[in-house]
């Protein structure tokens, strides 16, 4: 039990990805090309800004799929999470509390997994990753002391 790394569901962030494509170039077109919408100005602005953010998105979650770095990794003397490029380490010794929850996002809930020390606080949305709750439960229950 040397050293486990986690990283993103890649199969997951493509679903993602393909859904928010198709979003643009539905209301893209339902916006520009037919004749309910095309005459609306006000729409056709509101749908290009809001485009722009589902672009953005899509892009940030597509150089997830292209990054390969790992977003937990478990070794015997700590646990490491990376948050948005920001990796955290805690030393086991140093955790006060560590737990899983299921938070509410929007109309879906979403895995939290959350660690406490004294000076410190990290969450990561665990829900997209590769393996399942149960799964890094039982491999943080094997590498913690």
């Amino acid at each position: 039990m040397d050293k486990i790394e986690i990283k993103y569901d890649k199969r997951k962030l493509l679903i993602g990805i393909i859904i928010l494509v198709a979003l643009v170039i539905g209301s893209t077109y339902m916006a520009f090309f037919t004749k309910t919408f095309a005459t609306n100005q006000i729409l056709k602005i509101v749908i290009v800004l809001l485009n722009l953010f589902v672009i953005y998105g899509a892009f940030t979650t597509f150089r997830k799929v292209l990054d390969n770095t790992s977003v937990i990794t478990l070794m015997n003397a700590h646990i490491e999470i990376n948050e948005d490029g920001k990796p955290l380490t805690f030393l086991w010794a140093e955790i006060k509390e560590l737990r899983i929850e299921k938070k509410q996002s929007g109309k879906s809930e979403v895995n939290i997994l959350t660690i406490k020390s004294e000076t410190r606080k990290g969450e990561l949305n665990i829900s997209p990753l590769e393996k399942g709750v149960d799964d890094i439960c039982a491999l943080i229950r094997n590498y913690r002391p």
